[in-house]
């Protein structure tokens, strides 16, 4: 039986659908093109780039991977871009398990010989250090450790757009400056809300303005799923019709971790012994809605903080066109409501019709608000 991972990065064969997009993105970093991967929350980003970097290292380069997002303050964003650079002598763990004790730093040769031109690394020992100029120097360190190997290196920041909870604007400067001078990196960044990533990345006046190529990344493509599908459940013994297959991914669109949800269940579902005609999509969605119930009672709970936008998101679920003509414009600025929806990663506009981009979230609404 193929194990199953949903919910957590899985790169290699695991990772589906996104074999067009990857070579696209590996010849623009290979060419010293950095880029911006675009997403709401579950659509694969961090599966993308652990993809790439393992992909790059098998070229020989040097890679680091930053998740902004579990980062906690300044102290730990300089921490752990050391670390990640560190890694690729394989020293990361031992920097941070002695990085407070400049003793042990010293003690450890292979760690000393490593490091000798970075004496900035001895700094985190003391305990008057400036966690600004740690992180100044942490970025400078990305470029020159691999130009002291003359080596070139890809270095991803996951959820570039939770920087802002950091120095904010300030911080986003100050790291431009330094690495659009780089020469040995490449970079990698990624977001979930494209109002955030459109502030550094896209508008005119963003500190990284043209700085980098913007990827959207999109549903999976339904073929691809489908053959991933047939084949799995065909590996675990399970006989569900095609027409079975077409409905999930008639519901999800090919949205990767909902798909994956689905499958899980159904291999649940038939692993305790469900009759196959029991298996079915409602019955299965029906299961989800329970298993993802906190988090889109969240999800509504941080909306409901606006009677705007949950006006605005009913209208979008209820009729997906001609909008204006069932709303109150007097009352309710839709224009702008939808702007921040999609801003939020909530919305998508396709062909000039808004949808959401989580059907599980609406199937949620139309059960639990509409009905």
């Amino acid at each position: 039986m193929d194990k199953l991972h949903v919910g957590k990065p899985v790169k290699g064969d695991q990772l589906i659908g996104r074999e067009a997009e990857i070579k696209t993105m590996l010849n623009l970093l290979s060419q010293g093109q950095s880029i911006v991967i675009i997403a709401p929350r579950r659509f694969g980003k961090t599966s993308v780039i652990l993809e790439l970097l393992s992909r790059l290292k098998q070229r020989n380069n040097y890679t680091a991977c930053i998740d902004v997002f579990t980062t906690p303050d300044l102290p730990s964003l300089s921490q752990k871009i050391t670390e990640q650079v560190l890694n690729n002598k394989k020293l990361g763990k031992v920097f941070r398990k002695i990085r407070n004790n400049i003793t042990e730093i010293i003690r450890n040769v292979e760690l000393k010989q490593t490091i000798e031109s970075f004496e900035f690394i001895l700094k985190y020992a003391s305990p008057d250090q400036d966690n600004w100029e740690l992180l100044s120097e942490s970025i400078d360190f990305i470029e020159a450790f691999p130009e002291k190997y003359n080596k070139e290196i890809v270095c991803a920041f996951d959820e570039f757009g939770d920087i802002n909870k950091f120095n904010g604007d300030g911080l986003v400067k100050m790291i431009r400056s330094k690495i659009q001078l780089h020469d040995r990196a490449t970079y990698i960044f990624s977001g979930s809300y494209e109002s955030v990533m459109d502030s550094i990345f896209v508008k005119p006046n963003s500190p990284f303005f043209r700085f980098a190529r913007i990827i959207n990344l999109g549903y999976i493509e339904k073929n691809e799923f489908k053959k991933y599908l047939l084949n799995t459940l065909q590996s675990n013994k399970i006989a569900v019709s095609e027409k079975l297959i077409n409905e999930i991914l008639g519901f999800t669109k090919g949205h990767p971790y909902y798909t994956q949800l689905i499958l899980q269940q159904i291999i649940l579902n038939h692993s305790i012994g469900t009759k196959l005609q029991d298996i079915t999509l409602k019955n299965i969605l029906q299961q989800i809605l329970i298993i993802e119930n906190n988090f889109l009672e969240k999800q509504w709970e941080d909306i409901s903080k606006s009677r705007e936008l949950v006006q605005s998101l009913l209208v979008v679920i209820k009729q997906r066109e001609s909008l204006y003509s069932v709303i109150d414009t007097k009352k309710i600025n839709l224009g702008r409501a939808l702007k921040k929806l999609s801003g939020k990663g909530i919305i998508y506009n396709e062909k000039g019709k808004y949808q959401l981009s989580d059907p599980l979230f609406e199937l949620w609404i139309i059960e639990n608000v509409i009905r």
